[in-house]
């Protein structure tokens, strides 16, 4: 699905968060995951049922045992099933407090990775449906420092692109979109190349979204090429199909 090693020229540790709200059915993350296997799992609130879900589904594949299970469990679906770990790992907070319990999750694996000296790769599954305003603070947090490098929501992925990074997307087809977002803090400004997408970055808007449920162009489908994206002057979000895949290629400066 991607790959963000040019990224991290330090150690880095991948660190998958499950967060409470909908989330993407195990079986569309399988590619996912399969070069993405987490080295540290945390379990936010609710996001606890999900990871029970997908440690069921991927049994002796992948290892998803939180090593982390934060919140004020306000959503968790049963309680009784937190003395199924051991208490160390389980942090509780009050329902009351100024940080969403996936921000606090951000904030451990930060923590975390500091400790082991690494540079934090995090993947975010779920936080999407329910309420519009965990919605919007979740995609308020690409704007800070403490911010997942991907996002597995329901239906589609969401990927950070840094600034001065190029990506490339595979396996388009063409009826299958592709969206281009800012993030909270560059509603205008920067610059934005394509290649192979049926609206070009001429076209892109300088305000807002720079391209809504945009597509793969003929010429690119037919050849079986991948559409490039390159993010200038600041970072965006990519947000594609989950059978796609994407590739990162190295900054120019590095």
């Amino acid at each position: 699905m991607a790959d963000y090693n040019f990224l991290l020229p330090k150690k880095s540790i991948h660190i998958a968060i499950f967060t409470g709200g909908a989330y993407p059915d195990p079986s569309v993350t399988t590619m996912y995951w399969q070069t993405h296997i987490p080295q540290y799992v945390i379990a936010a609130d609710s996001g606890l049922d999900t990871i029970r879900r997908y440690a069921d589904f991927y049994a002796d594949r992948i290892d998803f045992t939180p090593q982390k299970i934060l919140g004020d469990f306000d959503s968790l679906s049963n309680k009784d099933i937190l003395i199924q770990y051991p208490a160390g790992i389980v942090e509780r907070f009050p329902s009351d407090k100024d940080w969403t319990d996936t921000e606090l999750a951000f904030d451990r694996a930060y923590k975390i990775a500091e400790k082991q000296r690494a540079v934090p790769f995090i993947t975010l599954v779920g936080g999407d449906g329910g309420r519009l305003d965990h919605l919007l603070a979740i995609y308020d947090t690409f704007s800070s420092v403490h911010h997942a490098q991907v996002w597995l929501l329901s239906s589609q992925a969401l990927y950070y692109v840094a600034d001065g990074t190029t990506v490339e997307i595979s396996h388009l087809t063409k009826d299958q979109t592709v969206s281009v977002a800012r993030t909270t803090v560059s509603r205008t400004g920067g610059t934005l190349v394509s290649n192979g997408l049926k609206w070009e970055s001429n076209v892109f808007r300088v305000e807002g979204m720079p391209s809504l449920s945009n597509r793969i162009s003929d010429e690119y489908a037919e050849s079986e090429k991948p559409v490039t994206i390159s993010a200038y002057g600041m970072p965006v979000l990519l947000i594609i199909p989950y059978t796609a895949e994407v590739r990162f290629l190295l900054k120019e400066n590095q």
